[in-house]
């Protein structure tokens, strides 16, 4: 359980190294990719005169949360398989594909919540008890998180931080001396087991 926490919580130890890098990321992918939400936030206030609250309601109703959510982590699964392909060395393999994993999964599962609560609301009512879709929240905060995870896991093999402690040493180094060993022990073979000269 302890190696678990380390896994989850030292990757976004990237973010204190370069907090620049990190932001500029923040504002481009999460703010910006927000902006529709926004604007129809303030168009609804200044043509309607709709509260946020009821307007936060109106986009949670369209699912917009969920779109942006499915968007987001769909986004993130793109430079990870192209880190896979283009590197040389691929280092925390292991981190990268229970992300990818995580994500696949986490893109089924919410398109499917999404489908139902959709198929479930087909027009929006304004009243005064307005219910939260708690649902639409928890994958919304979690898309989040698990973009700026998935942002820190591709920043882990520039930075300068030591970070061998996740690196996975079952895909990396030790199984290439593994190889090599084999390697170098099978040319010293000269004879098979039964003493036939090869």
């Amino acid at each position: 359980m302890k190696n678990l926490i380390i896994l989850i919580k030292d990757p976004f130890k990237v973010i204190k190294e370069d907090k620049s890098d990190f932001l500029i990321w923040l504002i481009f992918t999460i703010i910006t990719g927000q902006l529709g939400i926004f604007a129809n936030f303030i168009v609804r206030h200044y043509t309607n005169n709709t509260s946020l609250k009821n307007s936060i309601y109106i986009e949670s109703t369209n699912g917009s949360f969920y779109t942006f959510s499915i968007a987001l982590i769909a986004s993130l699964l793109g430079p990870i398989f192209i880190n896979f392909i283009k590197s040389d060395k691929i280092q925390f393999r292991t981190l990268k594909t229970f992300t990818i994993i995580i994500a696949i999964f986490y893109l089924f599962i919410a398109g499917i919540v999404y489908t139902s609560i959709q198929s479930k609301n087909k027009t929006v009512i304004l009243s005064k008890n307005i219910e939260s879709d708690f649902s639409q929240l928890i994958i919304y905060i979690f898309a989040i998180i698990f973009a700026s995870y998935g942002y820190c896991i591709l920043k882990l093999e520039s930075s300068t931080l030591n970070f061998s402690n996740i690196n996975d040493p079952l895909f990396s180094e030790q199984n290439n001396e593994n190889v090599e060993s084999l390697l170098n022990s099978e040319q010293s073979l000269n004879q098979d087991p039964n003493g036939i000269e090869l």
